[in-house]
């Protein structure tokens, strides 16, 4: 399928947001920065083949009403490198994805209960008892 045809009718997400690969968040401090970020509309966080990335939303400045970009001719090499058939017009592009400070809580609690189960001479089916 062609770019153009691929692009017809979307509502050009790829240029609505601002992803960014940042480090997994490993220490107390990481995870509170995360979450405090949470706090701000426009921001997400999302993991994607264990990847941690930013997700800064808010359209492009070149997109007009019809969600078309204006500079197409001269757009930036990551506009034409991107690759269309990975398009979250597609499909989803993350595997987790965390839009409110609870819900990235939720995950951390989570993931330290999966640690403290995980440590030798624990037993998660006999409840450590």
């Amino acid at each position: 399928m062609s770019e153009k045809a691929t692009c017809e009718g979307c509502t050009a997400m790829c240029c609505k947001g601002l992803e960014s690969h940042i480090p997994p968040p490993r220490t107390k401090h990481d995870k509170e920065s995360l979450v405090w970020q949470l706090h701000f509309h426009n921001t997400r966080f999302f993991i994607r083949s264990k990847r941690w990335y930013r997700l800064s939303m808010g359209d492009c400045r070149y997109l007009d009403e019809n969600n078309r970009c204006t500079i197409y001719a001269r757009r930036p090499d990551i506009c034409r490198e991107h690759n269309p058939p990975s398009c979250e017009y597609h499909g989803e592009i993350f595997d987790i994805m965390f839009e409110t400070p609870e819900k990235l809580n939720r995950y951390f609690q989570r993931q330290e209960r999966k640690k403290a189960q995980a440590k030798p001479g624990k037993n998660p089916a006999k409840g450590n008892a």
